[in-house]
Formats: C-alpha cells, sequence, structure tokens
C-alpha cells in the first residue's frame, strides 16, 4: 500500500486534479460554442433518422429511396451573392419600449381662418394688369393686380378731399391776412371768429373725407399722394395683405426627413392658388379677385369610431405621441412622430357613428424654383387633401423586442425568424405578440436574446428556401414503379 506521504501518491493526486480541470475547461468552452455545434449535431441527429427511415422501408420494396420525412432543418447557409440578390439585412435586437396602437384613418386638411385668405375688390373698376400666375409665390406688400378706377362714388370722394383742401389753404391765407389789420381795429373780431369757425369745419370735413377714401379700398400712401400732388388717383394698386402669425402658442414637431423647415418668414409667403380676373374684366367692391394660399402650417384631422372615443381622449390627456404614415407610391412611406392631438370634435356623425379630432402639422419647404422672368414658385411635402394613417397609441409596453413584420415569418400556428450562427441562418421559433404591416412585437421569453443578430427581411424567401434546401414535402419518386 502507498503511503499517502510517498512521491507517486502525490503524482497521482496532481494528475487527478489536473484532469479535473481540464474536464471543466472542455464543458465551459463546449457551453461558449454551443452556437456553432448545436445546428451540426441537429442535423446529423436528422441525417441518422432519415437513414434508419429508408433502412426500414428497404423490407417494403423501397430500399435506398427517401421521399422526405416532413421535417425542415432548422439551419441554412446563405452564399454571399445570395445575399446580395435577396437584399438581405441583418442587425443586432435589442430590447424597448412599445406602443400598442390603433389605427385611424386621416387626411390633411387646411388649418381654418389662417390657410386660406381671399382678395376682394375694395374699388370699383377695370383690371389693367395682372402681376402674378396661378401657383407663384408672393410675400406681403406685392403687387397683385392694377385696376384702372371707374367708379364715381370714389372720384367724387377724392375730388371732395381736394375741394376741402384748397378751401382750407384759402381759410388759411385770409386769417393769416387779417390777423395784423385785425389787431388795428380795421377789421371786426367777429369776422375773424367766423374765419376761425370755418378753418375748423374745413378740418373736421377734411377728416371725414380721409375716413371716406379709407374705407372704400385707398392706402395711407395713395392718400398721402392725393394731398401732396393734389391729383386724383386713377390706377389702384391691389397688394398681398399683412399677415398675422399665431403660431408661437403652438408646440409643434417639425417632419424628421431631409427637408428645408419652415420658418418665420414662410407666414408670409403665399401660393396663387387661383385667379378669377384677367385684364379688361370690369370688378366691382366685394368681387373676389384670387385665392391665396398659406401653407406653412396645416392640420391632421382623423375619423375614430365612436367605440374607439375613450382611447382617443386618454391620448389628448396624457400627450401621447401619435405616428403619422404618408404612403407615397411606390416609395417607402413618410412617417412623422411625436404628433399630438390638439383636441377632438364634440359632434358625432350619427350615419357613420363617427367623430373627428385634430392634430397640428408643421409643413416642410421641398423646393423653390426660380424662372427665368424671375417669378418664384415653391412646393410644400404636405398638401391638403392628402390620405394619411394615424396610428394612436392605447397602451405601452416594456421590455420587448421589436422588429420589421418582414424579419418573421409563419407557418401554421408556428412563427419563426432567422438568427445569424457564423456563416449559417438558425430558424429559431418566438412569439409573436402583436404585428401589423410595419412591424412585429415578439415576446422576451428566451427564445431570443439581447445582442442576436437577425436577419429583418426576407423570412418568408429564407424559409421557403430551408424548405427546399431539406426536401421537406417532396416525393423524388412520384410516379415510380418499384
Amino acid at each position: 500500500m502507498t503511503s499517502p506521504a510517498s512521491p507517486a501518491f502525490r503524482m497521482r493526486s496532481i494528475q487527478a486534479v489536473g484532469g479535473f480541470a481540464l474536464l471543466l475547461v472542455l464543458v465551459a468552452a463546449a457551453w461558449l460554442t454551443r452556437q456553432q455545434w448545436l445546428p451540426l449535431l441537429a442535423v446529423t441527429h436528422r441525417s441518422t433518422a432519415t437513414g434508419s427511415a429508408n433502412e426500414h422501408t428497404e423490407g417494403e420494396g423501397h430500399a435506398g429511396h427517401d421521399h422526405g420525412s416532413g421535417e425542415v432543418a432548422n439551419t441554412i447557409m446563405i452564399s454571399d451573392q445570395a445575399r446580395k440578390n435577396l437584399g438581405l439585412k441583418i442587425a443586432t435586437i435589442e430590447t424597448q419600449d412599445f406602443w400598442k396602437q390603433i389605427t385611424v384613418p386621416g387626411q390633411v386638411v387646411d388649418l381654418p381662418g389662417r390657410s386660406e385668405r381671399a382678395i376682394n375688390a375694395t374699388v370699383q373698376g377695370t383690371i389693367v394688369k395682372v402681376h402674378v400666375m396661378q401657383g407663384q409665390t408672393v410675400r406681403s406688400g406685392d403687387v397683385l393686380f392694377e385696376i384702372q378706377l371707374t367708379g364715381e362714388l370714389l372720384t367724387t370722394a377724392q375730388s371732395n378731399l381736394l375741394r376741402i383742401l384748397q378751401d382750407l389753404e384759402l381759410n388759411e391765407a385770409e386769417i393769416k391776412r387779417m390777423a395784423p389789420i385785425g389787431e388795428l381795429g380795421a377789421v371786426s373780431q367777429k369776422l375773424i371768429l367766423e374765419k376761425q369757425y370755418e378753418k375748423r369745419r374745413l378740418e373736421s370735413a377734411r377728416q371725414v373725407q380721409l375716413q371716406e377714401l379709407t374705407l372704400r379700398g385707398l392706402s395711407p400712401a395713395q392718400i398721402a399722394t392725393i394731398i401732396e400732388d393734389k391729383t386724383l388717383v386713377r390706377q389702384f394698386s391691389v397688394k398681398v395683405p399683412e399677415t398675422y402669425t399665431e403660431t408661437a402658442t403652438v408646440n409643434l414637431k417639425q417632419a424628421q426627413v431631409p427637408a428645408r423647415p419652415t420658418s418665420a418668414d414662410d407666414d408670409n409667403v403665399f401660393i396663387v392658388e387661383k385667379l378669377n380676373v384677367f385684364p379688361g374684366k370690369l370688378v366691382n367692391p366685394g368681387d373676389q379677385l384670387c385665392d391665396l394660399a398659406l401653407h406653412s402650417v396645416l392640420q391632421l384631422r382623423g375619423e375614430a369610431f365612436e367605440t374607439e372615443a375613450a382611447q382617443i381622449y386618454r391620448a389628448i390627456t396624457e400627450r401621447w405621441p401619435v405616428t403619422a404614415i404618408f404612403e407615397l407610391g411606390d416609395r417607402e412611406p413618410l412617417i412623422k412622430d411625436d404628433l399630438k392631438i390638439l383636441y377632438a370634435s364634440s359632434v358625432t356623425d350619427p350615419q357613420a357613428r363617427s367623430f373627428e379630432f385634430f392634430l397640428p402639422l408643421a409643413n416642410d419647404v421641398i423646393r423653390d424654383q426660380l424662372a427665368s422672368d424671375g417669378r418664384s414658385f415653391r412646393s410644400w411635402r404636405f398638401k391638403p387633401g392628402q390620405q394619411v394613417q394615424l396610428l394612436v397609441p392605447v397602451e405601452k409596453w416594456t421590455d420587448r423586442f421589436v422588429v420589421p413584420a418582414d424579419a418573421v415569418v409563419s407557418e401554421g400556428a408556428e412563427s419563426f425568424v432567422f438568427r445569424v450562427n457564423g456563416k449559417l441562418l438558425e430558424r429559431q421559433a418566438v412569439f409573436i405578440e402583436y404585428r401589423d404591416s410595419r412591424q412585429a412585437v415578439l415576446a422576451n421569453d428566451g427564445s431570443i436574446f439581447p445582442g442576436d443578430q437577425l436577419a429583418v427581411n426576407q423570412a418568408y424567401s429564407l424559409n421557403l428556401a430551408l424548405k427546399k434546401a431539406s426536401g421537406s414535402g417532396v416525393d423524388l419518386h412520384a410516379g415510380h414503379n418499384h
């Protein structure tokens, strides 16, 4: 018997400890690399199972033939060329918060009392010149039309003002002449007082005539020209009115798209939407000359069912962010996030059993184009009448995986994603908690983990390729007589 203190015993003890440590290292390495060797083991197991099935069928006259067991392998290798052909996109996933939402149809509409402005004639006359074109950009103070005055009332009012001004000048000259001789007693004080009373009357009449000319459409500059030059205004200019912006009280988020944002100057930029006159046309006070549009700020009008009222009102109260999706035909949809519902209508449509709610929408300039003649034309991103989908949040979920809808493929009750495993793509079953046309929410239940790399598109094509590679459901010997 070997003594515990002998060298041989100590050597055997060291070897035993070293062997145990080596075993622990091998177990740890196997665990860390399980994603690489587990799929291979699964494939080997399937191959063995298939071979056993083939051996079993030899006694039934089908020796050496594989009819497909119906199982699909869980891994597939995609070449670099195939990835490029598919446009395959790989992304690392992380858990995040997700808003469960309801989809409500909507439309871009004008902001009542602000987006539209009609320009009307304030005088009677004939259109002499039209300075603008339909679709052109104009600013406050720009001249729109020239009108040759033909109205008798305005002409009479100007004539009366000139006559009063002339009488006032004569009166002042007479008072000035009578003042020194009145002090000598050559002129009675009563006559001087009468002249002073007449001056006050003429000054009052002048003020009345000035107000009348203002009410009939003449600008202060035109009235000043009449007084200074002592001539009647024969031609009248119609200009773009000044604007009064009140957007500072509304918190508007700019669209997160590459475009020039709106600015304070955009509140003075109009577009000539419609021209109603032409040179030679006779107009009367009140006739509409053109329509101007101010589209720097619009609004979205959503239409929700009466049964969704509680959810809409909660979103208003909690100031939850609403997402707007603008379909752009063959291009990717334009998504504008973090919109807030301003108010909901207090009236319900009795026929459709729906009600409307409204969200402010800051517009963006796509481009400003300058024509050869110096005219400017502006294109806005959002236009009244444009259709939109509004995603209104109703519940907040935390700690979920949110992936594009094209990253998940479903077969019956099962749903799968494809996880990157070295050069292989591994099909992984997942549980979908929510799915719409854009995205899917996957449960954080241990089937996938934060930091995993997934194919975030082409899941259907990958699943089809996997089934074809495994020969699932394909009878290679259909019609053969054995």
